[in-house]
C-alpha cells in the first residue's frame, strides 16, 4: 500500500508546487507580457516542465525510465511521423467535423464527437505500431519533421504575415507543449504511476498498466481548464475538452507504453499543434 501511496501524493505534491510558483509569478505582470509579445507563456511552461524534471534530478533516477532516452530513435521518430498523420483522424474529421456540424468541441456533445474520432486514432495508431519495422536512417524523417516546422514559415512570408507570434508559435507549440507537456504527463506522471501499479496488462501488442489511464484522465481534466481564466474573463470549464483530450491521452500514452521513450508521442503531439496552430493564426481560424 505504501508503495502506491508515496508516487500519488509525490505527484499531488509536484502539481501543488507547480501550481503555487505559477500563481506567485501572476501578479509579476510576466505572463501577460510573454502572452502579448509572444503569444504564449514560456515562464509558465518552464516551471510546468521544470520542476517534475527537478524532482527526478534530486531524486537521481534514471532519466531513461521516464523516457528520456535516445534509444533507437531512427525507429521512434519514424513511428512518431506516422502519428502526426494518424493525428489528422481527431484534428480533421473530428475537430473540423464538429465546427462542420455546428457542435461546439468544449462542450458535451461535440467533445464526445471529436472523443470518438481520438478512439478511431488510437486504433489505426495500434494497427500501426504493430507492423513497424526497424529503421536504421533517421535522416529522411528529420528531413520531414523541420519541413512541416517550415511550412507555416513559407506559408506567412508568402501572404506577408510572417510575425514573432507566428515564429512563437512552432517552437512553444513543438518544443514546449509537445514535448513539454509529453514528459510532464506520458514521462514523469505515467511512469511514476506505473511504478506503484506496474503494468500488469497487455491488449492489442501493448504492455500497460492503471497509470495508463490515471494519466490520460489527468490529462483530460487539465484541458478542462482550456476555457478558464478569471482574469480575462474566462469562468467555466470545458468538459468536451476535457473528454476528448482524455482520448488523445489513451493515443500519446500508447505510444509512450509501446516504444518506451517520449520520442514518438512528442513529435505526434507537438507537430500537430505546431503546424496547425501556426496556419490557424496565420488564415485566422483561432
Amino acid at each position: 500500500m505504501k508503495s502506491k501511496l508515496l508516487p500519488l501524493l509525490e505527484i499531488l505534491l509536484v502539481y501543488a508546487v507547480m501550481q503555487a510558483i505559477s500563481i506567485a509569478l501572476r501578479p509579476t505582470g510576466i505572463d501577460g507580457w510573454q502572452r502579448k509579445n509572444l503569444g504564449w507563456s514560456y515562464a509558465g511552461m518552464l516551471i510546468f516542465v521544470g520542476i517534475p524534471a527537478l524532482v527526478i534530478w534530486l531524486a537521481r533516477r534514471d532519466w531513461a525510465a521516464y523516457g528520456v532516452s535516445f534509444s533507437d530513435w531512427q525507429t521512434n521518430l519514424d513511428i512518431g511521423i506516422k502519428a502526426y498523420l494518424v493525428r489528422l483522424i481527431p484534428y480533421v474529421i473530428g475537430v473540423g467535423g464538429a465546427a462542420w456540424l455546428m457542435l461546439d468541441a468544449s462542450k458535451i456533445i461535440g467533445g464526445i464527437f471529436v472523443a470518438l474520432m481520438e478512439l478511431v486514432g488510437v486504433a489505426v495508431m495500434i494497427w500501426v505500431v504493430n507492423r513497424q519495422k526497424p529503421v536504421r536512417s533517421g535522416r529522411g524523417n528529420v528531413i520531414v519533421t523541420f519541413a512541416l516546422l517550415l511550412f507555416p514559415f513559407g506559408v506567412g512570408l508568402a501572404m506577408n504575415k510572417l510575425s514573432v507570434i507566428i515564429v512563437s508559435t512552432v517552437v512553444w507549440q513543438f518544443v514546449f507543449s509537445g514535448f513539454g507537456e509529453e514528459f510532464v504527463w506520458r514521462g514523469y506522471v505515467q511512469s511514476r504511476l506505473n511504478q506503484a501499479f506496474g503494468r500488469p496488462m497487455r491488449m492489442f501488442g501493448v504492455q500497460f498498466g492503471a497509470g495508463l489511464f490515471i494519466t490520460s484522465l489527468l490529462f483530460g481534466f487539465f484541458h478542462a481548464f482550456n476555457t478558464y481564466d478569471p482574469a480575462i474573463g474566462l469562468a467555466s470549464l470545458s468538459w468536451g475538452w476535457a473528454l476528448s483530450s482524455s482520448m488523445a491521452g489513451l493515443f500519446f500514452g500508447m505510444l509512450r507504453e509501446k516504444t518506451g521513450t517520449l520520442v514518438a508521442p512528442g513529435i505526434a503531439h507537438g507537430l500537430p499543434d505546431a503546424v496547425g496552430e501556426a496556419l490557424g493564426k496565420i488564415f485566422g481560424w483561432m
